[in-house]
């Protein structure tokens, strides 16, 4: 259960917290410091990558033969799922993930739909949903 890497890089456009790219939003992500670890994983139920947070021993517990990439500050962890096959390098997983994920982007679509498996544009309800946390 997470978040698609579209939603998120949607949602803090809508917020006005907008990122240059994929890349700046993943080393965001990477060098948060909150009290669990992201983790960067492909959903089986929608066959898209998601970023999740977890409890740091659980993380310790279960995932670790993940790729487990320390921060700059050398306080938190971003795990990549093995069901990823991003790479095993900040650098090499946003190229990735920006590969994958630049053209909905790009044209305003961050909501995956299932049914129809293709990027949409966020729904009302999602907008709203969005700027209840600002």
């Amino acid at each position: 259960t997470g978040l698609t890497i579209p939603y998120l890089f949607g949602a803090y456009k809508l917020l006005d917290v907008p990122f240059s790219n994929l890349s700046t939003l993943i080393s965001e992500v990477h060098n948060s410091v909150i009290d669990k670890y992201p983790i960067i994983q492909k959903c089986h139920e929608i066959n898209q990558h998601v970023i999740m947070v977890e409890k740091k021993e659980i993380c310790h517990k279960y995932y670790g033969k993940e790729v487990k990439l320390i921060n700059k500050n050398e306080n938190n962890f971003l795990f990549i799922s093995s069901n990823t096959n991003l790479g095993k390098t900040l650098d090499k997983v946003s190229f990735n993930l920006n590969r994958l994920y630049l053209k909905p982007i790009k044209e305003d679509k961050f909501s995956w739909n299932n049914s129809s498996k293709s990027w949409i544009k966020f729904s009302d309800e999602e907008k709203e949903l969005i700027m209840s946390i600002k």
